[in-house]
This record gives C-alpha cells, sequence and structure tokens, in this order.
C-alpha cells in the first residue's frame, strides 16, 4: 500500500518537523462506542490492539506484549466504524496522536493519549457485518501539507 504524498520531498538543509502521522494495523478489541457529543458533532471510539513485529531479530524471537490504543472516528467516518466495524476486525488506521487533559471527579488532572483517525480500512471481513467498501473519511493531501512547516 502507497500513501498519497508519500515519501515527501525534502529540500536540501530542511528537516522534517513537527510531523503527526501514524498507520497502525490491529484488531478491534472493543465494538465501536458511537454517540453525539454535546455538541451535536458524531463520534466513535474503540480499542485497537496491535501485536509485536515477529521475526525482526536472527538471534533472538521478540517477547514483547501487544500494545493497545484508543482509536477517535469523528463525523461520517465515525458513522461508517459504527455500521461496519466490529471487536475482532482486523483494520488499518491511519491518523495523528493526540493528548489531552481533564479533571476527574476527585479534581486531579488526568492525561489520555489518543489515535484521531484520518482514515480506517478493513483488512478482513466480518460475518456479521458487511465489508464490501472501506470505511473511509477523504482527506484532502493539502490539508496534509497545509501542516507542514515548510
Amino acid at each position: 500500500m502507497k500513501l498519497k504524498g508519500w515519501p515527501l520531498p525534502l529540500s536540501k538543509g530542511k528537516a522534517l518537523a513537527n510531523l503527526n502521522r501514524l498507520i497502525l494495523v490491529g484488531r478491534l478489541i472493543t465494538d465501536p462506542e458511537v454517540r453525539n457529543t454535546a455538541g451535536g458533532v458524531l463520534m466513535a471510539k474503540f480499542k485497537l490492539e496491535v501485536a509485536p513485529a515477529q521475526g525482526l531479530s536472527l538471534t533472538q524471537p521478540m517477547q514483547r506484549e501487544s500494545d493497545f490504543f484508543d482509536v477517535i472516528a469523528w463525523d461520517r467516518l465515525a458513522d461508517n466504524c459504527g455500521q461496519r466495524l466490529t471487536k475482532g476486525t482486523l483494520v488499518l488506521v491511519e491518523g495523528r496522536t493526540q493528548i489531552r487533559s481533564f479533571e476527574d471527579q476527585t479534581g486531579q488532572r488526568r492525561w489520555v493519549t489518543e489515535v484521531v483517525a484520518r482514515e480506517v480500512l478493513l483488512l478482513s471481513g466480518n460475518a456479521q457485518k458487511p465489508s464490501a467498501a472501506p470505511v473511509r473519511q477523504g482527506t484532502a493531501d493539502q490539508e496534509l501539507i497545509d501542516d507542514l512547516p515548510f
């Protein structure tokens, strides 16, 4: 799979700074929770398990446990995730990391790290829900390029 706009051309002497983009492949360990925010925006939230890569070391196999990510999708992508994804579905998530803070009920400041999805692609079908079309939210390449500092 080749992502649009990659690899990014780099000018001589310019570093790639302030780029927040990641790609994860894993299985949902929860069904998506779809709801409207207080402002009326549709949001879907699910947890993704990403298994460690195997066979990267010739001398010793990797012994890491899986990583777990909270994924957030918005608007039409949230609706599509709610309709087509279920626990156990294998997906590719392309998006960015987001760190936010809030005060809990006891008044303590809490920090949360989440993945905000730009695109979600089904990699495995699910017998319970149709998976003929990819779950996508188009993001213009210009929108990504505008985020770059050069």
